[in-house]
């Protein structure tokens, strides 16, 4: 079974950036695995930090199963991360070589915002250790995504190379998103982000609504379920 694994920072970002994406992948049969970089913790002024972790935690769990995704990894590094550790990086390279992607989805390269700049630069770190025998304490074979796509979430992309289009999925996409109920409901950004869909399948005349991508590595052809 061909399979993907999304990366985010914080338990939305995945649905944000390519949950309309994941669907349509999961809908032609693909099995998908979410990875958590944070528990969100930071994600409130009022909320304490092991309550809203558990909160968030939680909600990424029914959002992947509203997507139909296999499970969500949780790899509890630190909200408001300004660097990553060996140990966390370490922690990424296992999971990518215990999932073994076709396709691998993390934060575009551009992402300004720091927290998704750290687990940018953390994913394609790991990426490049988990393709070899490098790091001794690292568990399974050495894996290499065929596919790796860098998503929007707060910063929208300057210059994409993939549009894909989302219209069939965009109701679970949001259906997902809605399932982030600690951060829906102090902003409403679920309407910014159709908003953004909307603008994308119109600008990329890829269809009604879409989502767009940085190719950050590819084969010589892009898997079929993204034509």
């Amino acid at each position: 079974m061909t399979t993907l694994l999304a990366f985010g920072a914080h338990p939305d970002d995945i649905e944000i950036g390519c949950g309309g994406t994941v669907r349509r992948l999961i809908e032609q049969g693909w099995r998908a695995v979410h990875g958590c970089v944070t528990s969100g913790e930071a994600g409130s002024s009022t909320i304490d930090r092991a309550t809203l972790a558990a909160t968030r935690e939680q909600e990424a769990r029914r959002a992947a199963e509203v997507l139909g995704s296999e499970r969500v990894e949780f790899l509890r590094a630190p909200d408001g991360l300004t660097q990553y550790s060996r140990e966390q990086k370490i922690d990424v390279i296992d999971l990518i070589r215990a999932v073994r992607p076709q396709i691998l989805f993390v934060h575009a390269s551009s992402d300004a915002f720091p927290d998704h700049r750290v687990v940018h630069e953390l994913v394609m770190a790991a990426v490049a250790g988990a393709a070899g025998p490098w790091y001794q304490e690292a568990k399974g074979e050495p894996h290499v995504p065929a596919t790796i796509l860098g998503y929007e979430v707060w910063h929208p992309l300057s210059t994409h190379q993939l549009a894909v289009d989302i219209s069939a999925t965009v109701e679970r996409k949001l259906e997902a998103l809605r399932c982030h109920q600690s951060q829906i409901e102090p902003t409403h950004y679920d309407e910014a982000f159709l908003g953004l869909a909307r603008y994308r399948g119109v600008m990329s005349f890829t269809g009604t609504y879409a989502e767009v991508f940085e190719v950050l590595c590819t084969p010589l052809s892009l898997p079929a379920g993204l034509a």
